[in-house]
């Protein structure tokens, strides 16, 4: 295939591509329009697959499903399989120049700025090939998978910690909470009650006091 610049690759979240593919199954229209995915995928999604549909050519200018298309949705995985590698063995031919099971990161990143994306689509770009490539059997280096691992495994982590912290905050609180509550459990019990016959004095004193207290254990 001959890069056109600008002819910006699928980067739409391969699961999602999974998922149309299986709603498709279902039944393929005789023609791919709005309304067959809109009122299941959002505006964003929907625009992003058909990026995807018109880079692999699986529709003609009028928007009817190519043979490649149907294999893509048939309930056989294994034709599935079949099918998708062809088509990125065919629109990816320049990222298939690479020796793909030796290739560094690096190498795979300037292979995939010849189609001239941006650089935040270029990130998504590469998702999706590298998915679609272990869908269908594709060995890819280490090198080219490292850096997505060590992104998964910093975002658990950094995940696991904030969990934590909210977690110890939330018993923190609670803590001090029944700490309070104990506190002013056994002052009210030494307190004496309210009399009606005291002196307006005394019983705005007693009010103070009260409120003093109450405010001092909601800080």
């Amino acid at each position: 295939m001959k890069i056109t610049k600008n002819n910006i690759p699928p980067y739409v979240a391969f699961k999602t591509f999974q998922t149309f593919l299986e709603f498709l199954s279902q039944g393929m229209p005789s023609r791919i329009d709005r309304s067959v995915w809109v009122n299941r995928f959002s505006g964003s999604n929907g625009t992003q697959l058909m990026t995807a549909i018109k880079f692999f050519e699986l529709v003609d200018s009028d928007g009817v499903p190519s043979q490649d298309f149907n294999s893509l949705v048939s309930k056989d995985i294994s034709i599935q399989k079949k099918t998708l590698r062809k088509i990125l063995f065919k629109f990816y031919d320049h990222i298939f120049e690479l020796d793909l099971d030796n290739a560094t990161r690096y190498q795979f990143r300037e292979a995939f700025k010849k189609f001239g994306t941006k650089e935040g689509v270029l990130v998504k770009c590469e998702s999706f090939f590298i998915q679609a490539a272990k869908f269908s059997d594709i060995s890819l280096s280490n090198h080219i998978l490292a850096r997505r691992h060590n992104n998964k495994s910093n975002s658990n982590e950094k995940i696991k910690s904030q969990t934590t912290q909210v977690s110890q905050s939330i018993l923190s609180k609670k803590n001090s909470v029944e700490k309070n509550t104990n506190i002013v459990k056994i002052i009210l019990d030494k307190y004496p009650e309210f009399d009606p016959s005291w002196t307006p004095e005394v019983q705005k004193a007693w009010i103070e006091s009260l409120t003093k207290l109450y405010e001092s254990l909601s800080n």
